[in-house]
């Protein structure tokens, strides 16, 4: 108790300082002491109880004691046991051991990262079942083969399609060659000498039969060729309709009609070439040939311009359906616009004999009637005889009542003008139509004939509508008027 009284006030920092100093003055001592002489026997049991150091023991010294590996306890303390122990210690230091782990501020640490690092092999597992986790996934680097294509058939139908095609290949291999199942046509060789001389001699007697024939043949005549400029607006007649005019000139005439924009290139002989030229002139020119049709003819019919547009129709409906009907071609030629009021133009006709001549019984129907079963199917006509006073009162006031006849039943109303064919008043339509609008119009010129008004009447006198007066009796003169 008199030995631990001087240490009672001192800090604990204080009492380690203390202690580290008699430390190090115990081991100096200690040092110059036993150098000489040998060491202790009991140095091993000292190792032995420096590796129990980390179990705990009761008395707090003994663990601050144990912090200071290299320096022993001091002489002067009446404990035997930590002075082995820091002779232990301080004799174990030269041994190799493994490198200390970081010293800690506090021996309670060390003694707890000690005890931490035992349980560092157990982290190993834990690495080794990620490894574990990833053998099924292999990564591809592009170094393996080649990807196999699906056929999307299954192997007895690949096994079938590979016999197919064997046996394909089976025809078309040569007799005198002999095949492996299996091998391919590379691999095959002849059977022998006698089965290649056989094949050249073969061939060479072909090669001289054909000669023979070159030789006996007379020689072709010349070719020839041309080109032509078509002007583009016409390009699209004389090619024709998908190249019809075309191909019928190559077939007709033997030729070959190359064509690179609007120049034409006709290459055949000199007289299928010069006809080929004259027949895309008339195409150019008339849009038409004669080689398009058997029979041809050509008629001319002379019509006043004015009758024109009945003849071609509402977006050439009427022309088109006679050109369809009867295959014939037809083209309006232009009247000079300064030329004399009655001169008449030209309509060409071209086509089959019969088909024009039925083409001309149309235009004259047309001209005369205003239709006709082909140009206007399930239509008819009805004549009405108008004295020329009496047009005013069919037409109406800014042709309102024309337009009311054509408007109400669906006809139409030709009043005879200076250059018309037919010189009476003409409706033309359905057959109910045409005799309902007859009916109105036979009423108009009736009442324009019979109900004249102001200067056109033929009676001066009033019709009195109370008829005649009866005679005068006296009691009606007191109901008499007089002025």
């Amino acid at each position: 108790m008199a030995d631990n009284a001087p240490g009672e006030g001192m800090s604990k920092s204080a009492k380690k300082r203390a202690a580290k100093k008699a430390r190090d003055e115990a081991f100096a001592e200690n040092n110059v002491e036993e150098a000489p002489a040998p060491p202790p026997p009991p140095a091993p049991k000292a190792k032995g109880k420096a590796k129990a150091a980390p179990a705990p023991e009761p008395e707090p010294k003994a663990k601050a004691k144990g912090k200071g590996k290299a320096a022993p306890e001091p002489p002067a303390q009446p404990k035997a046991e930590p002075k082995a122990k820091g002779k232990a210690k301080a004799k174990a230091e030269p041994e190799p051991t493994p490198p200390p782990p970081p010293p800690a501020p506090k021996a309670k640490g060390k003694a707890k990262a000690k005890a931490k690092a035992a349980p560092v092999p157990e982290e190993e597992p834990v690495v080794e079942k990620k490894n574990d986790e990833l053998i099924n996934y292999v990564m591809d680097d592009g170094t393996g083969g080649a990807w196999e294509v699906c056929s999307g058939l299954s192997k007895k139908a690949e096994r079938s399609k590979k016999k197919a095609e064997e046996a394909k290949k089976a025809e078309l291999m040569p007799t005198n060659i002999k095949r492996v199942p299996g091998a391919e046509f590379a691999d095959e060789k002849p059977t022998g000498k006698k089965d290649v001389s056989q094949a050249a001699a073969a061939e060479v007697k072909r090669i001289l039969a054909s000669k023979a024939e070159e030789e006996g043949k007379p020689a072709g005549p010349a070719l020839t060729s041309i080109s032509m400029t078509i002007p583009e607006p016409r390009i699209g007649v004389v090619i024709g309709p998908k190249g019809a005019n075309i191909t019928m000139l190559q077939n007709e005439l033997n030729v070959k009609i190359d064509t690179a924009g609007g120049v034409f290139t006709i290459t055949g002989t000199a007289d299928d070439v010069a006809r080929a030229q004259g027949a895309v002139n008339d195409l150019i020119t008339k849009g038409y040939t004669a080689l398009q049709y058997e029979g041809f003819t050509e008629n001319i019919m002379n019509i006043h311009p004015s009758a024109f547009p009945d003849l071609i129709g509402k977006q050439g409906c009427v022309v088109q359906a006679i050109k369809k009907a009867l295959g014939v071609e037809l083209k309006f030629d232009d009247v000079p616009p300064k030329s004399a009021p009655g001169k008449k133009g030209k309509v060409t006709l071209a086509g089959k004999t019969e088909n024009v001549e039925q083409a001309k019984q149309v235009i004259n129907d047309i001209l005369m009637y205003q239709h006709h079963d082909i140009t206007h199917p399930g239509e008819t006509h009805e004549t009405v005889d108008v004295e020329p006073w009496a047009y005013r009162y069919i037409i109406g006031k800014a042709g309102s009542e024309l337009k009311h006849i054509q408007h109400n039943w669906k006809v139409r109303v030709c009043i005879p003008r200076e250059h018309s064919t037919f010189e009476q008043v003409l409706i033309i339509g359905p057959p109910d139509a045409v005799s309902r609008a007859k009916t109105y119009i036979e009423k108009l010129i009736w009442n324009a004939e019979n109900n004249a008004k102001g200067r056109d009447r033929t009676d001066n006198t009033a019709a009195d509508p109370w008829g005649e007066e009866e005679e005068e009796e006296p009691w009606m003169k007191q109901y008499m008027y007089k002025r």
